[in-house]
Protein backbone atom coordinates (compact mmCIF):
# COMPACT_ATOMS: atom_id res chain seq x y z
CA UNK A 1 0.00 0.00 0.00
CA UNK A 2 1.20 3.25 -1.12
CA UNK A 3 0.41 5.77 1.51
CA UNK A 4 0.53 10.10 0.46
CA UNK A 5 1.42 12.11 3.26
CA UNK A 6 3.14 15.12 4.38
CA UNK A 7 6.70 14.63 6.76
CA UNK A 8 5.11 15.07 10.36
CA UNK A 9 4.23 11.19 10.42
CA UNK A 10 7.93 9.97 9.64
CA UNK A 11 11.18 10.46 11.15
CA UNK A 12 11.80 14.09 11.49
CA UNK A 13 14.24 16.51 13.42
CA UNK A 14 13.10 19.85 15.09
CA UNK A 15 14.31 23.32 13.13
CA UNK A 16 16.01 25.85 15.35
CA UNK A 17 14.69 29.06 15.50
CA UNK A 18 17.53 30.33 13.74
CA UNK A 19 17.93 27.54 11.43
CA UNK A 20 17.50 28.20 7.31
CA UNK A 21 14.04 28.49 6.29
CA UNK A 22 12.92 26.93 2.80
CA UNK A 23 10.87 28.88 0.46
CA UNK A 24 8.34 26.44 -0.94
CA UNK A 25 6.22 24.22 1.46
CA UNK A 26 7.20 20.46 1.54
CA UNK A 27 5.07 18.82 -0.72
CA UNK A 28 3.90 15.19 0.02
CA UNK A 29 5.95 12.27 -0.32
CA UNK A 30 4.54 8.61 -0.87
CA UNK A 31 5.56 6.29 1.61
CA UNK A 32 5.60 2.49 1.59
CA UNK A 33 3.37 1.31 4.13
CA UNK A 34 2.08 -2.19 5.03
CA UNK A 35 -1.55 -1.18 7.74
CA UNK A 36 -2.55 -4.43 7.68
CA UNK A 37 0.75 -5.88 9.80
CA UNK A 38 0.82 -3.18 11.88
CA UNK A 39 1.68 -5.30 14.68
CA UNK A 40 4.17 -7.20 13.33
CA UNK A 41 5.84 -4.16 12.00
CA UNK A 42 5.63 -2.38 15.20
CA UNK A 43 6.64 -5.48 17.38
CA UNK A 44 10.18 -5.25 15.04
CA UNK A 45 10.66 -1.49 15.15
CA UNK A 46 11.08 -1.93 19.11
CA UNK A 47 14.69 -0.85 20.34
CA UNK A 48 16.53 -3.31 22.23
CA UNK A 49 20.42 -2.36 23.70
CA UNK A 50 21.10 -5.98 23.96
CA UNK A 51 20.37 -6.96 20.49
CA UNK A 52 22.11 -4.04 19.01
CA UNK A 53 25.31 -4.56 20.69
CA UNK A 54 24.68 -8.44 20.41
CA UNK A 55 24.29 -8.31 16.43
CA UNK A 56 26.74 -5.67 16.32
CA UNK A 57 29.66 -7.29 17.95
CA UNK A 58 30.50 -9.29 14.80
CA UNK A 59 31.48 -6.11 13.12
CA UNK A 60 33.23 -4.70 16.15
CA UNK A 61 35.30 -7.41 16.39
CA UNK A 62 36.33 -7.84 12.78
CA UNK A 63 37.29 -4.18 13.53
CA UNK A 64 39.59 -5.11 16.31
CA UNK A 65 40.55 -7.93 14.36
CA UNK A 66 41.59 -5.89 11.59
CA UNK A 67 43.64 -3.30 13.61
CA UNK A 68 45.46 -6.00 15.34
CA UNK A 69 46.56 -7.42 12.48
CA UNK A 70 47.69 -4.59 10.67
CA UNK A 71 50.38 -4.29 13.56
CA UNK A 72 51.10 -7.93 13.67
CA UNK A 73 51.75 -8.29 10.29
CA UNK A 74 54.43 -6.68 8.08
CA UNK A 75 54.05 -7.32 4.56
CA UNK A 76 52.73 -5.18 2.22
CA UNK A 77 50.38 -7.24 0.20
CA UNK A 78 48.73 -8.56 3.60
CA UNK A 79 48.46 -5.01 4.97
CA UNK A 80 46.94 -3.62 1.75
CA UNK A 81 44.37 -6.71 2.52
CA UNK A 82 43.68 -5.38 6.07
CA UNK A 83 43.01 -1.91 4.49
CA UNK A 84 40.00 -3.17 1.86
CA UNK A 85 38.85 -5.19 5.26
CA UNK A 86 39.33 -2.27 7.41
CA UNK A 87 37.09 0.18 4.95
CA UNK A 88 34.31 -2.60 4.55
CA UNK A 89 34.53 -2.33 8.74
CA UNK A 90 34.32 1.80 9.07
CA UNK A 91 31.12 1.12 6.41
CA UNK A 92 29.05 -1.45 8.78
CA UNK A 93 30.12 1.12 11.70
CA UNK A 94 28.73 3.23 9.87
CA UNK A 95 25.46 1.79 9.60
CA UNK A 96 25.52 0.57 13.13
CA UNK A 97 26.12 4.63 14.26
CA UNK A 98 23.06 4.89 11.30
CA UNK A 99 20.80 3.00 13.56
CA UNK A 100 21.97 5.12 16.95
CA UNK A 101 20.78 8.36 14.68
CA UNK A 102 17.29 6.86 13.99
CA UNK A 103 17.46 6.12 17.77
CA UNK A 104 17.01 2.23 16.72
CA UNK A 105 20.02 1.63 18.96
CA UNK A 106 18.65 1.74 22.77
CA UNK A 107 15.72 2.82 24.08
CA UNK A 108 17.77 5.37 25.55
CA UNK A 109 18.62 8.45 23.50
CA UNK A 110 21.43 9.15 25.71
CA UNK A 111 23.17 6.05 24.88
CA UNK A 112 22.17 6.43 21.47
CA UNK A 113 24.19 9.55 21.21
CA UNK A 114 27.01 7.93 23.57
CA UNK A 115 27.58 4.94 20.88
CA UNK A 116 26.88 6.81 17.58
CA UNK A 117 29.82 9.57 18.81
CA UNK A 118 31.76 6.16 19.61
CA UNK A 119 31.30 4.58 16.36
CA UNK A 120 31.57 7.97 14.98
CA UNK A 121 35.34 8.47 15.79
CA UNK A 122 36.89 5.70 13.42
CA UNK A 123 35.67 7.42 10.07
CA UNK A 124 35.95 10.62 11.85
CA UNK A 125 32.97 12.47 10.48
CA UNK A 126 30.17 13.42 13.21
CA UNK A 127 27.31 11.66 15.13
CA UNK A 128 25.73 15.59 14.82
CA UNK A 129 25.88 15.91 11.07
CA UNK A 130 24.70 12.76 10.15
CA UNK A 131 21.63 13.12 12.62
CA UNK A 132 20.65 16.02 11.51
CA UNK A 133 21.16 15.76 8.00
CA UNK A 134 19.89 12.29 7.65
CA UNK A 135 16.75 12.61 9.15
CA UNK A 136 15.34 15.60 6.92
CA UNK A 137 16.83 13.48 3.80
CA UNK A 138 14.48 10.75 4.98
CA UNK A 139 11.43 13.46 5.77
CA UNK A 140 11.67 15.31 2.26
CA UNK A 141 13.32 12.97 -0.46
CA UNK A 142 14.63 14.74 -3.23
CA UNK A 143 13.45 18.21 -2.16
CA UNK A 144 15.86 20.65 -3.17
CA UNK A 145 15.34 22.81 -0.57
CA UNK A 146 15.51 20.29 2.24
CA UNK A 147 16.75 16.66 1.42
CA UNK A 148 20.66 17.07 1.45
CA UNK A 149 20.90 14.62 -0.25
CA UNK A 150 19.10 15.87 -3.01
CA UNK A 151 22.84 16.85 -4.51
CA UNK A 152 23.75 13.56 -5.34
CA UNK A 153 21.08 12.71 -7.80
CA UNK A 154 20.43 16.28 -9.23
CA UNK A 155 22.15 15.25 -12.08
CA UNK A 156 22.45 12.31 -14.35
CA UNK A 157 22.97 8.96 -13.51
CA UNK A 158 26.65 8.99 -14.31
CA UNK A 159 27.20 11.64 -12.08
CA UNK A 160 26.47 10.18 -8.75
CA UNK A 161 29.77 8.56 -8.11
CA UNK A 162 31.94 11.43 -8.45
CA UNK A 163 29.65 13.60 -6.38
CA UNK A 164 29.15 11.39 -3.26
CA UNK A 165 32.66 11.99 -3.24
CA UNK A 166 32.08 15.14 -1.26
CA UNK A 167 30.02 13.30 1.01
CA UNK A 168 31.70 13.89 3.98
CA UNK A 169 32.33 17.44 3.10
CA UNK A 170 28.93 18.45 1.64
CA UNK A 171 27.46 17.01 4.81
CA UNK A 172 29.63 18.72 7.05
CA UNK A 173 28.86 22.47 5.21
CA UNK A 174 25.31 21.75 5.34
CA UNK A 175 25.30 20.97 9.21
CA UNK A 176 27.60 24.28 9.97
CA UNK A 177 25.42 26.58 7.91
CA UNK A 178 21.76 25.89 7.81
CA UNK A 179 20.92 24.19 11.13
CA UNK A 180 21.53 27.04 13.95
CA UNK A 181 23.83 27.73 16.41
CA UNK A 182 23.83 25.43 18.42
CA UNK A 183 24.11 22.38 15.63
CA UNK A 184 26.95 24.31 14.72
CA UNK A 185 28.64 24.43 18.20
CA UNK A 186 27.76 20.60 18.16
CA UNK A 187 29.45 19.61 15.48
CA UNK A 188 32.78 21.84 15.92
CA UNK A 189 32.80 19.94 19.52
CA UNK A 190 32.54 16.52 18.38
CA UNK A 191 34.88 17.40 15.30
CA UNK A 192 37.36 18.53 17.14
CA UNK A 193 37.27 15.55 19.64
CA UNK A 194 37.49 13.29 16.86
CA UNK A 195 40.35 14.96 15.00
CA UNK A 196 42.44 15.14 18.03
CA UNK A 197 42.07 11.43 18.71
CA UNK A 198 43.25 10.78 15.57
CA UNK A 199 45.91 13.37 15.82
CA UNK A 200 47.30 11.94 19.08
CA UNK A 201 47.68 8.45 17.56
CA UNK A 202 49.14 9.92 14.45
CA UNK A 203 52.06 11.58 17.01
CA UNK A 204 52.42 8.44 18.41
CA UNK A 205 52.94 6.06 15.88
CA UNK A 206 55.34 8.15 14.32
CA UNK A 207 57.01 8.94 17.56
CA UNK A 208 57.45 4.89 17.56
CA UNK A 209 58.60 5.04 13.94
CA UNK A 210 55.38 3.26 12.63
CA UNK A 211 54.61 5.98 10.26
CA UNK A 212 53.43 3.71 7.05
CA UNK A 213 51.04 1.74 9.84
CA UNK A 214 48.93 5.12 9.15
CA UNK A 215 48.30 4.55 5.80
CA UNK A 216 47.23 1.37 6.58
CA UNK A 217 44.78 1.92 9.55
CA UNK A 218 43.51 5.24 8.55
CA UNK A 219 44.11 6.98 5.61
CA UNK A 220 43.60 3.56 2.87
CA UNK A 221 40.50 2.42 4.96
CA UNK A 222 38.88 5.49 4.43
CA UNK A 223 39.77 6.32 1.32
CA UNK A 224 38.00 2.56 0.50
CA UNK A 225 34.73 4.05 1.88
CA UNK A 226 34.82 7.04 1.15
CA UNK A 227 35.60 6.86 -3.39
CA UNK A 228 34.58 3.31 -3.41
CA UNK A 229 32.35 1.51 -0.85
CA UNK A 230 30.14 4.32 -0.61
CA UNK A 231 29.58 5.53 -3.98
CA UNK A 232 28.63 2.12 -5.02
CA UNK A 233 26.13 1.22 -2.20
CA UNK A 234 24.47 4.87 -1.31
CA UNK A 235 24.56 6.03 -5.62
CA UNK A 236 22.47 3.04 -6.02
CA UNK A 237 20.58 3.17 -3.08
CA UNK A 238 18.50 6.24 -4.83
CA UNK A 239 19.92 5.87 -8.31
CA UNK A 240 16.54 6.08 -9.47
CA UNK A 241 15.75 9.62 -8.42
CA UNK A 242 18.26 10.41 -11.77
CA UNK A 243 16.14 9.15 -14.46
CA UNK A 244 12.60 11.21 -13.45
CA UNK A 245 12.20 14.70 -14.46
CA UNK A 246 12.34 17.70 -11.93
CA UNK A 247 8.79 17.74 -11.00
CA UNK A 248 7.78 13.83 -11.86
CA UNK A 249 6.20 12.40 -8.26
CA UNK A 250 7.87 9.22 -9.00
CA UNK A 251 11.01 11.46 -7.21
CA UNK A 252 9.16 11.19 -4.20
CA UNK A 253 7.83 7.52 -4.74
CA UNK A 254 8.62 5.18 -2.25
CA UNK A 255 8.00 2.43 -4.67
CA UNK A 256 10.15 4.18 -7.10
CA UNK A 257 12.77 6.52 -5.83
CA UNK A 258 14.41 3.94 -3.55
CA UNK A 259 16.42 0.09 -4.47
CA UNK A 260 16.51 -2.81 -2.30
CA UNK A 261 19.27 -5.36 -2.99
CA UNK A 262 17.46 -8.35 -1.78
CA UNK A 263 20.24 -10.60 -1.07
CA UNK A 264 20.59 -11.90 2.30
CA UNK A 265 23.90 -12.85 2.62
CA UNK A 266 25.36 -9.36 1.27
CA UNK A 267 22.36 -7.95 3.73
CA UNK A 268 24.58 -9.37 6.70
CA UNK A 269 27.58 -8.21 5.71
CA UNK A 270 26.41 -4.79 4.89
CA UNK A 271 24.05 -4.59 8.41
CA UNK A 272 21.26 -4.81 6.44
CA UNK A 273 21.34 -1.23 4.81
CA UNK A 274 20.56 -2.94 1.56
CA UNK A 275 17.13 -3.18 2.61
CA UNK A 276 16.92 0.43 1.68
CA UNK A 277 13.25 0.32 0.73
CA UNK A 278 12.17 -1.10 4.25
CA UNK A 279 14.52 1.17 6.17
CA UNK A 280 12.96 4.52 4.69
CA UNK A 281 9.44 2.67 4.89
CA UNK A 282 10.19 2.19 8.52
CA UNK A 283 12.98 4.07 9.63
CA UNK A 284 12.52 2.79 13.31
CA UNK A 285 13.09 -0.81 12.62
CA UNK A 286 16.75 -1.91 13.68
CA UNK A 287 19.20 -2.80 11.42
CA UNK A 288 18.91 -6.52 12.38
CA UNK A 289 15.35 -6.77 11.59
CA UNK A 290 15.22 -5.27 8.17
CA UNK A 291 15.22 -9.00 6.51
CA UNK A 292 12.09 -10.05 8.71
CA UNK A 293 10.64 -6.65 7.39
CA UNK A 294 11.70 -7.12 3.86
CA UNK A 295 10.10 -10.84 4.42
CA UNK A 296 6.69 -9.27 5.23
CA UNK A 297 6.51 -6.73 2.39
CA UNK A 298 6.70 -10.08 0.42
CA UNK A 299 4.28 -12.33 2.10
CA UNK A 300 1.51 -8.88 1.14
CA UNK A 301 3.06 -8.28 -2.40
CA UNK A 302 3.71 -5.28 -2.28
CA UNK A 303 5.84 -3.70 -5.25
CA UNK A 304 9.40 -1.63 -5.13
CA UNK A 305 12.09 -1.84 -7.04
CA UNK A 306 14.66 -4.69 -6.00
CA UNK A 307 17.59 -5.79 -7.36
CA UNK A 308 19.97 -9.15 -6.99
CA UNK A 309 23.00 -7.14 -6.07
CA UNK A 310 24.71 -3.51 -5.99
CA UNK A 311 24.94 -1.92 -9.27
CA UNK A 312 22.34 -4.15 -11.00
CA UNK A 313 21.80 -2.79 -14.79
CA UNK A 314 22.80 0.66 -14.02
CA UNK A 315 24.24 0.18 -17.74
CA UNK A 316 21.47 0.61 -18.95
CA UNK A 317 21.02 4.01 -18.40
CA UNK A 318 17.51 4.94 -18.73
CA UNK A 319 15.93 1.46 -19.05
CA UNK A 320 17.55 0.91 -15.60
CA UNK A 321 14.12 0.03 -13.70
CA UNK A 322 12.76 -2.16 -16.32
CA UNK A 323 11.95 -5.39 -14.53
CA UNK A 324 12.95 -4.14 -11.25
CA UNK A 325 9.53 -4.13 -9.46
CA UNK A 326 8.87 -7.35 -7.36
CA UNK A 327 5.65 -8.60 -7.12
CA UNK A 328 4.81 -7.38 -10.45
CA UNK A 329 2.79 -9.71 -11.76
Amino acid sequence: MLKETVVETMDVVQDAKDASVAKKRPEPQKWLLCPQRDADIKALCRPNGVKHLLFASPFILTYAAAMYGQFALDNVWANVALSVLLGHCLYTLFVLHHDCMHGTGFRNDFFNRLMGRLYATTFTMTFTVNRETHMRHHSHIADPERDPDEYYFAAELKDIWLRLWRYYQWYTTIALTRYGLRVRATVVTEQVINLAIWAAIHVVLIQMGLAMKLLYIFWLPLAVVVLIINPITRGYEHAPITLYPRGDSRRRDMSKNSITVANPMLGWLCANITYHVEHHSYPRCPFYNLQKLYKIFQEEKLQYLTAPYPLYRVWKGQKMLEGMTCNAD
